[in-house]
């Protein structure tokens, strides 16, 4: 098994650009996004390659009726209620000075709940059905998360404080992109603890006896 992460954030923002993601994953790039400059740059370039492709592609024949029966369909949906931008920050302890990017803002978090010494996470309710999870997970400075691997794909996008993986560093707006293939520790750097938010299919797979009880216990 490989020791380090083994995909590029690239692919993420490729698949996010084509539409081809999960709402977890798709919600976690939109984070990334949000916090990095050079993601931005790269999605305008994928959504315009898109665009150049689409232009070339011969244009198919449709129903005439087909615009009606669209807009009526969306004339007859219930308007959905709308979102309180401030109810993540009110139900979440975050540190002082410290928002959560916009995608987040205005996201149903629910409260902290304890996994292990150091370690808490928070459930984020998905907008649309997803064959993902997303939550926050906050570990206090200097932790190193015992190894572990993964059911499927898991991406990690810091928030804030940082973590070392192997000899990768992760710092804030970075994502870490990982398979089921990959097996790893982390450590958190030691200034402040490391926030971010996970976008995770399955379940991790602990590679030690009392991994496997917290996970048996707090579900991760």
């Amino acid at each position: 098994m490989t020791t380090s992460p083994s995909h590029s954030v690239d692919d993420l923002i490729l698949r996010h650009a084509a539409g081809a993601l999960d709402a977890a994953f798709a919600l976690l790039v939109e984070t990334h996004l949000d916090m990095s400059p050079a993601a931005r740059r790269l999605s305008a370039q994928f959504e315009s390659l898109g665009g150049a492709l689409l232009d070339e592609i011969a244009p198919a024949d449709v129903d005439p009726d087909a615009l009606n029966r669209a807009l009526q369909s969306l004339d007859a949906q219930t308007p959905a209620a709308p979102v309180c931008a401030t109810r993540a920050a009110k139900r979440l302890e975050l540190p002082k000075g410290f928002e959560l990017p916009a995608p987040l803002a205005d996201a149903d978090i629910g409260p902290w709940r304890w996994i292990a010494p150091g370690v808490r996470s928070a459930r984020v309710a998905l907008p649309k059905p997803s064959l993902s999870r997303a939550f926050l997970l906050e570990i206090a400075p200097g932790v190193r998360v015992p190894r572990h691997g993964h059911e499927g794909d898991e991406a990690t996008c810091v928030l804030r404080g940082g973590f070392r993986d192997g000899a990768a560093h992760f710092g804030a707006g970075d994502v870490a992109h990982v398979d089921e293939a990959t097996e790893h520790d982390i450590l958190v750097d030691p200034a402040v603890p490391c926030l971010c938010l996970i976008a995770m299919e399955g379940r991790t797979r602990p590679a030690s006896w009392i991994g496997r009880l917290y996970q048996k216990f707090r579900d991760i």
